[in-house]
């Protein structure tokens, strides 16, 4: 029944205080020093050519390319072995096709038609949850928060809070245990559980701009932008931090596996005229300190292996 309701090579600007092992800034052709110190991946596009890099040998090798015409976007599973890619065929004007993908050897896992309830709407997004069992569809202009299964069928429906709707300038997250935050009138974070039949007040964001809520891989802590730069917060709303400054603008922060890095898109272009907004990924402790991206020692710039820059991105930008 549905309910409504870098072993990276990076260059150095300076060390971790925890570093297990000294390093050197010159490092030849590596493009920085190497440090294997990280976890993970870290997964950025600049193109509809989507890259991987391994965050412990600093090697960089494709992921997966898409046709920028027919695909509406993608992301990835806590756990990286899933990737869902929502597309919009040619001719068809009122759903979307996602296609949940394995990872590991790019077999198709599951594929269905996203048909919205009401309007026709073929700009959808999916979501996976935490343990890949369900997949959440954020609001469009005719439609709330949707929560299917890994099938395609609806379990779930929140159209919005009393009389005021969702609206697509709303958006939401996935939290561990299925839970989900909401950001809500530009002003509120929401936080629902199952069955999703209510909404309680996490915080009231009294900022003119702020957003690109990332949540932590334990569920304890999210970072978010409030106007130029990032912050830190517990998920009960407590603690608000502010971790970077810089004399530029940063975009987001995305937790590293292990929660103890933050991820910055850092140096951030707005140029939403041509689709070409982009950022530079840049590294800090996610220590809950401020530290200043332009010249803090504990910064570190994400060079791949054998390159000399620093990787520039926009889209889908994943640690996992």
């Amino acid at each position: 029944m549905i309910k409504r309701t870098i072993f990276i090579f990076p260059t150095l600007v300076g060390l971790f205080s925890l570093f297990l092992m000294g390093c050197s800034k010159d490092n030849g052709d590596n493009g920085g020093t190497e440090m294997g110190s990280f976890p993970g991946h870290i997964y950025h596009q600049y193109t509809s050519d989507v890259m991987k890099l391994d965050m412990r040998t600093g090697e960089e090798s494709a992921f997966f390319s898409y046709n920028a015409y027919g695909t509406v976007g993608w992301g990835l599973s806590r756990d990286g072995k899933l990737r869902i890619v929502s597309t919009r065929e040619a001719g068809t004007y009122d759903r979307n096709h996602f296609t949940v993908v394995n990872t590991a050897d790019e077999t198709i896992a599951k594929e269905f038609d996203y048909v919205p309830r009401y309007g026709n709407s073929t700009s959808n997004l999916g979501k996976i949850s935490f343990d890949n069992s369900l997949i959440m569809v954020t609001p469009d202009r005719d439609n709330g928060i949707v929560i299917l299964d890994m099938d395609g069928n609806v379990k779930y429906e929140m159209s919005g809070i009393g009389n005021e709707s969702f609206t697509s300038e709303d958006d939401a997250v996935w939290l561990p245990n299925n839970s989900i935050l909401v950001r809500f009138k530009d002003r509120l974070i929401l936080r629902s559980d199952p069955p999703y039949t209510s909404l309680s007040l996490v915080k009231e964001m009294n900022y003119e701009n702020w957003g690109n809520i990332r949540i932590s891989n334990n569920g304890q802590r999210m970072s978010f932008y409030i106007n130029k730069h990032i912050y830190m917060m517990d998920i009960n709303g407590e603690n608000l931090v502010q971790v970077t400054e810089s004399n530029a603008d940063e975009a987001f922060a995305e937790f590293s596996p292990d929660d103890k890095y933050l991820l910055i898109a850092a140096d951030y272009v707005h140029l939403p005229a041509s689709s070409n907004s982009h950022w530079f990924l840049k590294i800090i402790p996610a220590d809950g300190k401020t530290y200043n991206l332009d010249s803090s020692p504990e910064v570190i710039s994400v060079i791949p292996k054998g390159s000399s820059s620093i990787v520039r991105a926009n889209k889908v930008t994943a640690w996992r």
